[in-house]
């Protein structure tokens, strides 16, 4: 069974009733041309065969990710076979170095800026405190020069006038007696008239002095204690309102200084950014195997398209592929199944692969993938052909072997074990009946038979025939019978 599934590379099943048509169309000879065949007992395979491409089931692909065009000065070898973080692309680095050392000197000018930024906010903080702080002493202190004058100054002013009043009173009174007294000892002859002057001008000037304790007395009540009180009180007032003011200019200079290093963070956070984006581009200058694997040069889509073929002083743009880089320890073939099989085809399967460049080989396989839609790439050229992409992982290591090698793949269906088999294109429809045929005598017997599953090569013979049995290859054909099998009226008979 090995052994004929190795040199097993069918045709797809699609085209097995046209190939029944062709081969039983040579029939229809008479007895002495038939080829006989022996029906045989045995396990019977039931597959699908397509043809694909090898494929590593890991390729990773390694683009230009440096901004604007990029001059190539060095390239590793295609072909090579390179381990992972080994270098493979280098580019000319000048433009890269001279961004870098720019954006470094912003980005330390933008620090210094910020730690200036952030010493005037704490100067601003500390001065506001100290001058809410003077604010707020001023206004204690006009509290208390009020609460002085209400409680203890204003009574002690009174107080103060009316005892100058009481003493001006009392030195009148004195200076009034001694000038009474003068005068009576004048007119005795015992004083003389310079004394009772020198008393009576006393007595006028002790009444002018009491006459001003008791007008002052009067202005301080009526007018001077009352403007006192309100100086005090504007004060307390007016250092209310400045402790406010100050208040409300510290906050609006600590939101100014505080914005001020808001702005400078974010101003360094984004020069940051810009840096490690631009010492990241100088990094992307050498660029390094992202996994072991096969080197292999991205090549251009087109002769006429804009793609620039990958090589030393070759000038790339950003996002261009570079290089493709295949894992070949881990193979794949991809096939494209028809949709009238695709049905028959579920992840797991076993399958089997044979390499165009190694036909005596076999290599065991396993479907891994099969598509959920068409494949697109058909539409343009033939938009009535449905095939789907099925991905066939290969479970061993080929050693030697690169992507692109043509391969065939076998996907085993099922696998029917003891069952009778015939050729294929020994079954022939005669009237919506499946006939074989057998030589009896050098006639021809018809048997009817009933079919089962099938591949391109064998059927399965359900009943109606025994092993050992001889039966004729090239069994004739009912010239009523179209190639569906339905039979038409004979047009020779009208």
């Amino acid at each position: 069974m090995k052994a004929l599934l190795q040199k097993r590379f069918l045709i797809p099943i699609a085209a097995v009733i046209l190939i029944i048509a062709l081969i039983v169309g040579r029939g229809g000879g008479d007895a002495d041309d038939v080829l006989n065949h022996t029906v045989e007992q045995g396990d019977f395979v039931i597959s699908i065969v397509e043809g694909g491409t090898l494929e590593a089931v890991n390729e990773v692909v390694v683009k230009n990710t440096i901004d604007g065009e990029s001059r190539i000065i060095w390239l590793v070898p295609e072909g090579k076979y390179v381990k992972k973080d080994e270098l493979l692309v280098e580019f000319d680095t000048g433009e890269a170095d001279k961004n870098v050392e720019e954006q470094r000197v912003e980005f330390e000018s933008r620090q210094a800026a910020l730690v200036k930024a952030e010493n005037d906010l704490i100067i601003t903080k500390s001065t506001s405190e100290s001058d809410i702080s003077e604010a707020k002493l001023a206004v204690e202190f006009a509290t208390m020069d009020l609460e002085k004058f209400e409680k203890l100054e204003r009574v002690h002013k009174v107080r103060e006038a009316e005892l100058k009043i009481d003493t001006a009173e009392e030195a009148l009174k004195l200076a009034q007696q001694r000038y009474d007294w003068s005068v009576k000892l004048s007119d005795k002859g015992y004083e003389t008239k310079t004394t009772v002057d020198r008393d009576k001008l006393d007595v006028s000037l002790k009444s002018k002095e009491f006459e001003t304790a008791k007008s002052t007395h009067q202005m301080l009540e009526t007018f001077d204690l009352q403007k006192e009180y309100a100086e005090f009180v504007s004060n307390k007032k007016e250092a209310i309102a400045k402790l406010e003011r100050v208040k409300k200019q510290g906050e609006s200079k600590i939101a100014q200084d505080e914005a001020a290093v808001n702005s400078a963070k974010i101003t360094l956070k984004l020069t940051e950014t810009s840096l490690a984006k631009r010492v990241q581009q100088q990094k992307a200058t050498k660029v390094k195997a992202p996994q072991d694997g096969l080197v292999i040069y991205a090549k251009p889509r087109s002769r006429w398209g804009d793609d620039v073929q990958i090589a030393e002083g070759s000038v790339v743009r950003n996002r261009a592929t570079l290089i493709s880089i295949p894992d070949v320890t881990s193979m794949k073939v991809v096939v494209k199944i028809h949709e009238s099989m695709i049905s028959q085809i579920n992840k797991g399967q076993k399958a089997y692969v044979v390499l165009d460049s190694r036909p005596d080989e076999r290599f065991d396989g396993e479907v891994t993938k099969v598509a959920i839609l068409p494949d697109s790439d058909r539409n343009w050229s033939n938009p009535d052909l449905k095939v789907y992409a099925t991905e066939v992982t290969i479970a061993d290591t080929i050693e030697g072997i690169k992507p692109g090698v043509s391969a065939k793949v076998e996907i085993i269906i099922e696998e029917l074990t003891d069952v009778l088999t015939a050729p294929i294109q020994a079954v022939t429809t005669v009237d919506g009946k499946q006939l074989c045929y057998r030589s009896n005598g050098g006639d021809l017997e018809p048997i009817e038979v009933k079919i089962g599953k099938f591949n391109t090569k064998y059927i399965e013979i359900k009943s109606g025939l025994e092993e050992g049995q001889e039966i004729i290859l090239n069994p004739p054909l009912d010239n009523r019978i179209n190639l569906t099998g339905e039979t038409t009226e004979d047009s020779s008979s009208e």
